[in-house]
């Protein structure tokens, strides 16, 4: 059975025979050339540059077909496992701050090694500083006339990393678009989200500098708010329920007693007197804001059983002439 690697060896081979081809063209063409006239000058001194950029393309070319596919397992690897990955290089961190920073860490490192590679390729060339200014000057007027858009999203990544609004792992909501998901990865153009639904969502970042965000997992302590109602006839048991449903609030130690909790009857409804428990969860954890509810919502049936009154069901009179 055949080495991978021997049937990736006749790349760099072929660069080898390709780089010896333009330089004997080259020579034999400028030879050709009247001696001391521009065009034999320009040939012969483009020799080295092209020869080795075909030499190096064509190794770097043989480089990512035998390691480009590792590379993409290893980094897909390390981030289906960047929680634990990221506990062992920042254990003292909180998870939130640890995703950050291991999100943080990979993208400046992999940008490094680019830029480093870039210059090197370029010095090896022997690309003169004025062409690299040159080049640049036009690059900047093709993104500031072409890609707007793209530099927007650009520049709004890396306000994302510098502002911090939300990490990855972060619950997020996008009121004016209707949005809500997960963060599962900040780019440098996109920021990818997982709904409830478990879809992915890929919203370009331009959208986080002009529309509002929400983030939810920042949420310190949630609001509970149950609307409930009583008959018209028992309009005498209200004191005393609200007493009692207050009495509950707080000695439950699953609210956050720092915050306003209350109970009171707030109005006459066309079929029911109006009453009203608001108070906030201990953490802001959205189970436990459900278990919650859940628990004040029984007490309440109890206590309005328990002085004897009840709820209405929505009812309609009709009078026939």
């Amino acid at each position: 059975m055949l080495n991978p690697l021997q049937l990736s060896l006749p790349i760099p081979l072929l660069g080898i025979l390709l780089a010896a081809g333009v330089w004997l063209s080259l020579q034999l063409v400028g030879q050709r050339l009247p001696s001391g006239s521009l065009g034999r000058a320009l040939v012969l001194r483009s020799r080295l540059s092209l020869t080795l950029m075909i030499l190096v393309s064509s190794t770097a070319w043989w480089l990512l077909t035998l390691l480009g596919p590792e590379l993409l397992r290893w980094k897909g690897e390390i981030w289906r496992k960047a929680d634990a990955y990221s506990q062992q290089v920042f254990p003292h961190l909180p998870q939130r701050e640890r995703l950050y920073l291991f999100d943080l860490s990979d993208k400046l490192l992999t940008v490094l090694v680019a830029v480093i590679i870039s210059l090197e390729l370029l010095r090896r060339l022997g690309t003169p500083t004025a062409l690299l200014a040159t080049a640049g000057g036009f690059g900047a007027a093709a993104l500031g006339f072409g890609a707007r858009t793209i530099v927007e999203n650009g520049l709004s990544g890396i306000s994302l990393y510098i502002n911090r609004p939300f990490v990855v792992g972060d619950l997020i909501r996008i009121p004016a678009e209707d949005v809500n998901g997960t963060v599962q990865t900040i780019s440098w153009f996109y920021t990818e989200l997982r709904d409830p639904e478990r879809q992915p969502v890929f919203i370009p970042n331009s959208i986080f500098t002009v529309k509002p965000i929400i983030n939810v997992a920042r949420i310190d302590s949630r609001r509970v708010w149950i609307d409930f109602g009583l008959r018209y006839d028992d309009r005498a048991a209200i004191e005393p329920i609200i007493a009692e449903l207050r009495q509950q609030l707080d000695s439950n130690t699953r609210i956050d007693h720092d915050k306003a909790a209350a109970v009171h009857f707030v109005g006459y409804g066309e079929s029911s007197l109006n009453l009203r428990l608001l108070c906030y969860v201990a953490s802001g954890d959205i189970q436990a804001a459900w278990d919650l509810q859940q628990e004040l919502l029984l007490r309440i049936g109890e206590v309005v059983e328990k002085h004897q009154a009840g709820m209405p069901f929505p009812t309609h009179s009709l009078i026939r002439g």
